[in-house]
């Protein structure tokens, strides 16, 4: 099992901890970044109808500067081409936009809170630093589902994590 942590719930648990994260409470595109996105969405746009073919989504965003995996644009198939005509709104590539934005920073914040809990620097977290936090969620998690989770990423039973298998517990991916 695991489970999906918000940022803003990350930087309340670490309260006390010598950092000065700041989580962003949602990312918003601005004027600008509108205007980028809307030119090459045009640049796309071979017909002149005001959409892209889903197939040039990811070519689109290298574009903006984004590299998407296909497994994280197909993550997103239930909000893009619902009608299922393979091709893709202005509205639905500002939506895509924005939450690659929002990943690249809760990323961003990931890292940094891993680095502020591997107070050794060894580019690994010991566990009982995630059980602290997993304590923290208020989600009602016992002992045992805490277990299991820290058990799920720490494979190798070395009471350490790194930053890959921190990603895993704290993102649920």
């Amino acid at each position: 099992s695991t489970v999906a942590v918000s940022s803003s719930f990350l930087s309340q648990c670490l309260v006390g901890y010598p950092t000065h994260i700041s989580m962003s409470d949602g990312v918003k595109l601005t004027d600008g970044q509108v205007a980028a996105a809307k030119e090459v969405f045009k640049g796309f746009d071979k017909r002149g109808e005001d959409q892209v073919r889903v197939g040039d989504i990811a070519a689109a965003m290298k574009k903006l500067g984004h590299n998407i995996k296909p497994d994280w644009l197909e993550g997103m198939s239930d909000e893009i081409d619902t009608e299922g005509t393979g091709y893709i709104s202005f509205d639905e590539f500002q939506v895509i936009v924005t939450k690659k934005m929002q990943q690249d920073e809760d990323e961003r914040e990931l890292k940094e809170i891993f680095r502020v809990l591997d107070k050794e620097k060894r580019g690994e977290v010991n566990t009982s630093e995630l059980r602290w936090i997993l304590k923290n969620l208020g989600d009602d998690l016992t002992e045992d589902d805490i277990d299991d989770m820290i058990a799920d990423v720490d494979t190798d039973g070395s009471g350490w994590v790194d930053y890959e298998e921190f990603a895993k517990l704290m993102l649920g991916d």
